[in-house]
């Protein structure tokens, strides 16, 4: 982890972020980290669009970690869920699926929530995760995510009655005190 580089995103990474997104969580090269939702949704995983929405939100801080030879591998997004609350969400992460299980995922957590400290006085995070992903939930559970109760159905957030190829897809939602 010595030569990762952690940085604020900006509008030229925006193609690269993309791509590892996609990379993460859609298709057959997903499937070399745990993280491959392949066999459950299909379609993208975030458009360029998304991105430069993100990017030009000042409610959104969009972290990208780099490697030495400066690729990126690795984001996370810290939303500021309104301007009257202490909370930000935790969403768009990705670590490049061959390097998924070393550090990197970790690291890019921490420095989110360090982010929503420092950005937006966070003192709590939220996050949802698919119902069913025992692994990425332990994972949140180890670094201190507890279930709060709250869920939602996927298909009341996606337009795309396609996208969850006729599974019923439920995320939960996880919270961590920041303070």
């Amino acid at each position: 982890m010595s030569d990762l580089t952690l940085r604020l995103a900006t509008p030229t990474d925006r193609d690269a972020i993309v791509t590892l997104m996609q990379r993460a969580y859609r298709g057959e090269e997903s499937r070399q980290g745990w993280t491959s939702e392949a066999d459950l949704i299909d379609g993208e995983r975030i458009t360029p669009e998304a991105i430069d929405q993100v990017l030009q939100n000042p409610r959104h801080r969009l972290l990208i970690a780099k490697n030495g030879a400066g690729q990126l591998i690795g984001c996370a997004d810290i939303e500021q869920l309104s301007e009257a609350t202490d909370t930000c969400s935790f969403g768009k992460f990705a670590v490049e699926p061959s390097l998924q299980g070393g550090g990197v995922g970790k690291v890019l957590l921490e420095a989110a929530e360090g982010e929503a400290r420092r950005s937006f006085c966070a003192t709590r995070m939220v996050m949802t995760v698919i119902e069913g992903r025992d692994e990425l939930i332990a994972f949140y559970q180890r670094r201190g995510y507890v279930a709060t109760g709250n869920s939602v159905a996927m298909a009341d957030i996606h337009s795309d009655p396609n996208m969850t190829r006729g599974h019923d897809l439920i995320l939960l939602e996880f919270a961590k005190n920041l303070d």
